[in-house]
C-alpha cells in the first residue's frame, strides 16, 4: 500500500511539473489578465472617490502576432469602465515598426478623462518614433514633470519621473494627492517620500517568481521592487507585471500578464 500511494505522489507530481512547464513555454508568453485594485487612501477626497485609472506597461511589440493580440487587449479593455489611461513604458521590444497601426489601436482606447505615457528604456532609442506613435494614438507624452489631473470638479498632482529626477523639485507635503508614474519601480526607494502612489513596470512581475522567494532573475531598476504591491512610508508602489515579457524570455511563472486597473476609495468601506 505504501509503495502505491509513493507512486501515486510521484505520478502527480510529474504530471504537474509537465503541466506547469506546459503553460510556462506554451501558453504564458500569450496569456493575460484584467487584474482589478482598490487603492485606498484618507487623503482621496470624495470627489475623487471611484476614480478608475487602466495602467498599460510593457507591450513589447515584436511582429504583426503580437499587435493583433494587442488589438484584442485594447478592445476587451473597452469593455471595462475606466476613466484615465496610463502607459507606463516599452511599448516596442526592439524595432518600431507599423506605426500606422499602431497608433489607430491605442486612437481606439476610450476614456473621458485623458491619455498619459512615459517611455522605458527599450523606447529610448527611438524615442522620436515612439513619441509620435504615442501622439498619433492620443497619448500625452509627460518627461518628468509635475502636472494636475483633472476628474469632474476636482483634481490631483501626477508626476512622471525616472533615476535622474531631481525629487527636490516636490514638496514632502501636499494639500492633494499626489500619483507618480515611473517605468522603473526601483525609483520608489527616493519617491516614497515625496508621492502617494506610484504605478511601475519594467519588472515583469519578476518573470520567474514564487511567493515567499520572489523574483528569481530580478533585473536592473528592479532588485528592491517588483512584483505586487508594496508600502512604506505612507506610501504605495503598485508594480504591473506588464502585457508582455521581452522576446528573449516572454515565459511568465506565478506572475501573468495583465493590465491593472486601479480603483480610487477613501475608505475601505467606500468600495
Amino acid at each position: 500500500m505504501k509503495k502505491l500511494i509513493r507512486r501515486l505522489m510521484i505520478l502527480l507530481i510529474v504530471f504537474g511539473l509537465c503541466f506547469l512547464g506546459y503553460y510556462v513555454y506554451a501558453i504564458s508568453p500569450k496569456d493575460y489578465e484584467f487584474h482589478e485594485q482598490n487603492y485606498i487612501n484618507s487623503q482621496i477626497s470624495s470627489q475623487l472617490n471611484g476614480l478608475k485609472i487602466a495602467f498599460l506597461s510593457d507591450i513589447n511589440l515584436t511582429n504583426q502576432e503580437s499587435i493583433t493580440r494587442f488589438q484584442e487587449i485594447v478592445k476587451e479593455l473597452n469593455n471595462y469602465p475606466f476613466d484615465m489611461v496610463i502607459f507606463g513604458g516599452d511599448l516596442y521590444d526592439d524595432q518600431v515598426f507599423k506605426t500606422d497601426e499602431v497608433s489607430q489601436i491605442l486612437k481606439s482606447i476610450q476614456c473621458q478623462y485623458g491619455k498619459l505615457a512615459i517611455l522605458g528604456e527599450r523606447d529610448e532609442k527611438s524615442s522620436l518614433e515612439v513619441t509620435q506613435v504615442l501622439n498619433n494614438g492620443g497619448f500625452e507624452l509627460l518627461n518628468n514633470e509635475t502636472r494636475p489631473l483633472y476628474y469632474k470638479d476636482t483634481s490631483f498632482t501626477l508626476v512622471a519621473y525616472d533615476d535622474e529626477y531631481d525629487f527636490s523639485k516636490l514638496k514632502e507635503a501636499q494639500d492633494k494627492l499626489v500619483v507618480g508614474i515611473s517605468h522603473q519601480p526601483d525609483t520608489f526607494i527616493q519617491a516614497k517620500n515625496y508621492v502617494d502612489l506610484q504605478l511601475s513596470g519594467h519588472s515583469y512581475g519578476g518573470s520567474v517568481y514564487f511567493p515567499y522567494l520572489g523574483s528569481m532573475f530580478p533585473i536592473e531598476g528592479a532588485k528592491t521592487y517588483n512584483h505586487g504591491t508594496y508600502e512604506e512610508k505612507n506610501a504605495t508602489l503598485i508594480v504591473s507585471n506588464g502585457i508582455s515579457g521581452p522576446s528573449s524570455f516572454p515565459y511568465k511563472v506565478f506572475c501573468p500578464n495583465q493590465v491593472l486597473l486601479v480603483s480610487f476609495y477613501s475608505k475601505s468601506n467606500d468600495v
